[in-house]
């Protein structure tokens, strides 16, 4: 008795998460429960054909993949608050990596770039205390302490700017990504 609710719990514990796009999936191939709020939703935002810049929410699912609903969800927010921001904290933690997995090269470039030259101070200093030979006597040395507070400064500004703007960015590269596919393969199977 006494080690069978220690048994429920170890199983509640390694039971899966809910897996919400197997469950987008499956209502738009059975037709679903008449009250969905995810369709409720997509609704409020791009109307009753659920259709976000010419594009329908099925084909944004279906471009987006197993992150569609979280991704759906933001531009839906966004659409309704009349906004093109939203947080993203994958984004503003890892940088360039962020942009790089979304195949989003010029803002992942762009980012690594930005990264290197907020560090650029930082690793001058670190080469002027190792005793690097050709920094000595440098007149800028003076002025790292400084540099690297403004970098320091600029590094935060940066992470909060990427942050806020990357599922905004993303969108608009999705879509155009979409619309070269539709400009590409007609309706059909082939399309998808």
């Amino acid at each position: 008795g006494a080690q069978e609710p220690a048994d429920r719990a170890d199983s509640d514990e390694h039971s899966e998460e809910f897996d919400y796009s197997t469950f987008y999936r499956q209502f738009q191939e059975t037709g679903a429960p008449q009250v969905d709020p995810l369709r409720q939703t997509y609704q409020a935002a791009f109307g009753k054909e659920e259709v976000m810049d010419g594009i329908p929410c099925k084909d944004w699912a279906d471009f987006i993949g197993p992150a569609s609903p979280a991704y759906l969800s933001a531009y839906c927010r966004m659409q309704l608050s009349h906004t093109k921001t939203s947080m993203s904290f994958s984004a503003m933690l890892f940088g360039p990596f962020y942009f790089f997995y979304r195949k989003m090269w010029k803002q992942g470039v762009l980012f690594a770039l930005l990264d290197f030259i907020v560090t650029l101070p930082s690793l001058l200093y670190l080469m002027a205390v190792s005793g690097a030979e050709w920094m000595v006597g440098m007149p800028f040395l003076r002025l790292i302490p400084t540099a690297m507070q403004v970098c320091y400064v600029l590094n935060f500004i940066q992470m909060v700017i990427r942050g806020l703007f990357a599922v905004y960015w993303y969108k608009k590269e999705s879509e155009r990504r979409i619309h070269r596919v539709y400009d590409r393969c007609p309706e059909g199977p082939q399309r998808s």
